[in-house]
């Protein structure tokens, strides 16, 4: 018996490494605009496994329009490559278990007409900015529905992901704590703000990695940074209708409703 269980356990250790070995692949590559081969910064880029177009990863890109996809396994893919105003972009993309590393090159966007025209026309304020290690996503700038929660607008965030148990990622990294105009509210349970704060009352969301309390009274780091939304609220919101009723809801559950 206690064979069979050894023998059971290395091959179970064997099937885990082999799995590991699979998802060493890294994709990277750069997307920028056909007519000016200008980067396109942050377009949303996503791997779909073939042949049922099964979400595999994503990202945004980032400076000079780079992108990067680790931990793939080898197989073969559609590399789906999306921004407001330009014409969605599919790649097939082949991962060999041979190499670790795929670039597929630069991936040019050619303008919608349509849809950029209806950007132009919905969006006064672009969709996102990068202010030094910081993302400002601007609210305004993204359609969700009347009385939609933030849920809402996580969702249509370039380069976010939100997971069954609620858990969100942005860019690959997880969302540890949402904050209110720089201040903590709702401690490490980030699916109280998302399921109950209105879009309507949100001016910018921001993402960024926040140092600790020891990290910044002393400036030096310690890797205890976290990776929060930092969520800037619209002047005069915080006492109006449904967002007062919204924060009382909030109280109820034992966190602090108070904005200053």
């Amino acid at each position: 018996m206690k064979k069979i269980l050894i023998g059971m356990t290395m091959l179970f250790v064997g099937l885990l490494s082999v799995y590991a070995q699979n998802k060493n692949i890294t994709v990277s590559g750069i997307v920028v605009e056909a007519e000016t081969k200008e980067p396109i910064l942050q377009a949303t880029v996503r791997l779909l496994s073939l042949p049922d177009s099964t979400y595999v990863a994503g990202a945004a890109t980032l400076a000079k329009g780079a992108f990067t996809l680790p931990k793939v396994s080898a197989g073969k893919y559609v590399l789906s490559v999306s921004y407001i105003g330009f014409k969605t972009r599919n790649v097939p993309v082949q991962l060999s278990s041979a190499n670790t590393s795929k670039n597929v090159g630069t991936v040019a966007l050619k303008t919608d007409a349509i849809l950029l025209k209806e950007a132009v026309v919905t969006a006064e304020a672009p969709q996102v900015t990068v202010a030094e290690d910081t993302l400002v996503y601007n609210s305004s700038a993204y359609r969700v529905p009347q009385g939609a929660m933030l849920e809402e607008l996580v969702k249509k965030l370039p380069g976010a992901q939100i997971a069954d148990d609620g858990s969100i990622t942005i860019n690959g990294k997880t969302i540890k704590k949402i904050m209110v105009n720089g201040k903590e509210f709702f401690s490490q349970d980030t699916k109280v703000a998302m399921k109950n704060l209105p879009v309507e009352m949100i001016e910018k969301v921001k993402s960024y990695d926040k140092k600790s309390d020891l990290a910044r009274i002393t400036g030096i780091e310690d890797g205890e940074e976290e990776t929060v939304l930092d969520l800037s609220v619209k002047k005069g919101m915080n006492q109006v209708g449904s967002v007062t009723w919204t924060w009382a809801m909030v109280a109820k559950k034992g966190t602090s409703a108070r904005l200053c």
